[in-house]
């Protein structure tokens, strides 16, 4: 036990809970980054939650992973942070960063619950890192357009060639993913926002969401989506 604010408790499933009051109480951090989003600072989100993770950071084990359990609040909590200021560095193009929280991330919740796998596979993309990359494969399937894309963009980057059967794969299983990636416009509009928030939104919608999460990539390298529109 660090302090009498933080406790590690072991459960039955070889996970951990991470008891916290003060300021290891992580689902105050959240509560307090939702409440910036909603007043539209999101600036100060992007602060608060990267404040709260180097918090989660300091406390967790460097030299072994600590699986958190997800069905305990503060513990989720603690995770949704992570994932969270994780996209805020991708965001901005910090892909080291982005790239070092993922990992941590994925220690930390070995079930992916917010499939950052996919993003971090794009991560060892535009950094060349192809050994961490090949590692990551096995957990890129067909089921998961972001990781066809990641897949499609990896043969790409690192070959220079449009791999057609994984395009085949992306057109007839996500086909609203493909059409985005070359789409001309990505409104990020009153109907898209409303498709996006719904108890079911559609394929299209997750479409334009992925696309706008992950648009510094295809600003910095354009050439991808431009040899896909040749085909």
């Amino acid at each position: 036990m660090a302090n009498n604010e933080l406790r590690f408790n072991p459960t039955t499933d070889q996970e951990f809970e991470l008891e916290g009051g003060g300021k290891y109480n992580f689902v105050h951090h959240k509560e307090r980054v939702d409440r910036l989003v909603a007043e539209s600072r999101y600036d100060e989100a992007c602060e608060a939650r990267y404040e709260a993770f180097q918090l989660l950071a300091d406390i967790l084990p460097e030299d072994e992973p600590m699986p958190l359990s997800w069905g305990h609040g503060n513990s989720r909590a603690a995770l949704t942070i992570l994932y969270g200021s994780a996209v805020d560095h991708f965001r901005i193009g910090d892909l080291e960063m982005a790239m070092a929280q993922l990992e941590l991330l994925l220690d930390c919740d070995p079930e992916d619950h917010f499939e950052g796998v996919n993003l971090l596979a794009l991560c060892y993309i535009a950094m060349e890192e192809w050994d961490a990359f090949e590692d990551l494969l096995i957990d890129l399937t067909d089921k998961s357009a972001e990781a066809v894309v990641a897949r499609l963009w990896a043969r790409y980057r690192e070959e220079g060639v449009v791999d057609k059967s994984l395009v085949k794969l992306l057109v007839s299983r996500h086909k609203a993913y493909y059409e985005e990636l070359l789409a001309a416009e990505h409104p990020d509009d009153e109907a898209f926002r409303r498709d996006i928030a719904s108890e079911r939104p559609s394929q299209r919608a997750e479409a334009r969401e992925w696309w706008l999460l992950t648009e510094p990539l295809w600003r910095e390298f354009p050439e991808f989506i431009d040899s896909l529109r040749l085909l």
